[in-house]
C-alpha cells in the first residue's frame, strides 16, 4: 500500500506541488479579471486547484481510510472560551511581529499598505464574495492540507516536529521575506489549536475568523496606532491585550488537557494515535533536510526574491 511510505518523504512532495501551482497562478496573474466579482470567483477556483484537489488526490492515494485520520466534528460550547483567546492571539500577535519586522527593517507598517488596499476593496465589493473568496474557500483548503494532512503525515515523528514542518511550509508559500515570521507564527498557533482540541472544525474557524479580521479590523487598529499622539502608548496597550489573551488561552489549553488527562473530555482523541520516533539528529535530518523539502525551501528563497 501507498501508506508503506515514510512520511517525510512523500509529505514533501504535496507541499512542492501547492508551491509550484501558487507560483504558476502568480506569475501569469491568473487570479486578475476586468470586475471585481469574476476576480473573486477565479480566486475562488484557484484555491480549489491549488490546495483542495492535489490535497484530496494524495489522500486517497495514501489509503483508502485516510480521512479518518483526521478529525473535524462541530465546536462544542466548552471550546468557545479557548476559541476567543487563542483569536486574539493569532491577530494581535501577527500584527505586533509585523511592527517589529518593519521597524527593525526602517520600513512602514505593511498593514498600512496592503491591508488598506483590502479594505478598500471590501467597500467597493459585495460581502458575500470577500466571505468565499478571502475567507471560507482559503480557511478550509488551506487547513486541510496544511494541517489536516501535514500534521498528521508529520505526527510519527513528534508534535513539535510536526506543528514546525507545516508552519514552515505555510509560511513558505506566501514567498514573503517580510512576512515570514507573522506566517510562521500563526502557522505555529494553528497548529497547536489543532492538538489541543483535536479538531480541524476549530483552525478553520480561526483562520476564517482571522481572515475577516485582516480585511476589516486589522487596518483600521493599525491606522489608529500609527495616527495616534503617543504610538508607544498605543503599543504598549496592543502588546498588554495579546499577554492578557496568551494567559488566558494557555489556561483554557490546560483545562483542555486535563479534561483529556481524566477522561472526561467530550471531544476523544483519534482511536489510532502514532507513536513518535526517536528524536535527536535522525529525525532533523530525515524530515527538515529531506532532499523535496529542501527543494521546497530553495524555491521559496529564489520566488521570495524575484516576485
Amino acid at each position: 500500500m501507498a501508506s508503506k511510505y515514510r512520511s517525510s518523504g512523500v509529505a514533501p512532495i504535496l507541499i512542492l506541488f501547492v508551491f509550484i501551482m501558487t507560483i504558476v497562478v502568480r506569475v501569469f496573474d491568473l487570479t486578475s479579471g476586468p470586475s471585481a466579482s469574476e476576480i473573486f470567483a477565479r480566486t475562488i477556483v484557484s484555491q480549489i486547484v491549488i490546495f483542495a484537489l492535489p490535497g484530496l488526490f494524495y489522500c486517497r492515494t495514501r489509503s483508502d481510510n485516510y480521512f479518518s485520520n483526521i478529525p473535524i466534528s462541530a465546536m462544542i460550547p466548552s471550546r468557545t472560551l479557548f476559541l476567543i483567546y487563542t483569536l486574539i492571539v493569532l491577530v494581535l500577535g501577527s500584527m505586533l511581529i509585523q511592527f517589529v519586522v518593519f521597524a527593525i527593517g526602517g520600513s512602514e507598517y505593511s498593514v498600512s499598505t496592503t491591508g488598506q488596499e483590502l479594505f478598500e476593496i471590501s467597500e467597493q465589493s459585495s460581502f458575500v464574495y470577500i466571505f468565499l473568496a478571502l475567507g471560507v474557500v482559503p480557511a478550509v483548503c488551506e487547513e486541510f492540507v496544511f494541517r489536516g494532512i501535514l500534521l498528521h503525515e508529520y505526527a510519527p515523528y513528534g508534535k513539535f516536529c510536526a506543528i514546525t514542518v507545516s508552519s514552515l511550509a505555510f509560511a513558505m508559500l506566501h514567498f514573503s521575506v517580510s512576512g515570514f515570521l507573522s506566517y510562521f507564527f500563526c502557522g505555529m498557533v494553528l497548529g497547536i489549536s489543532y492538538y489541543v482540541t483535536q479538531n480541524l472544525f476549530i483552525t478553520i474557524l480561526l483562520h476564517l475568523i482571522s481572515n475577516m479580521f485582516s480585511i476589516y479590523a486589522v487596518p483600521l487598529v493599525s491606522q489608529m496606532i500609527l495616527g495616534s499622539g503617543s504610538m508607544s502608548l498605543s503599543i504598549f496597550i496592543v502588546v498588554s491585550i495579546f499577554l492578557l489573551a496568551l494567559t488566558f488561552s494557555l489556561r483554557e489549553a490546560a483545562i483542555v488537557y486535563w479534561e483529556y488527562a481524566v477522561g472526561d473530555a467530550v471531544m476523544k482523541k483519534p482511536a489510532t494515535r502514532q507513536k513518535g520516533r526517536s528524536k535527536g539528529i535522525y529525525l532533523i535530518t530525515e524530515v527538515f533536510l529531506s532532499p523535496m523539502f529542501i527543494v521546497c525551501v530553495l524555491l521559496f528563497i529564489i520566488m521570495a526574491v524575484t516576485l
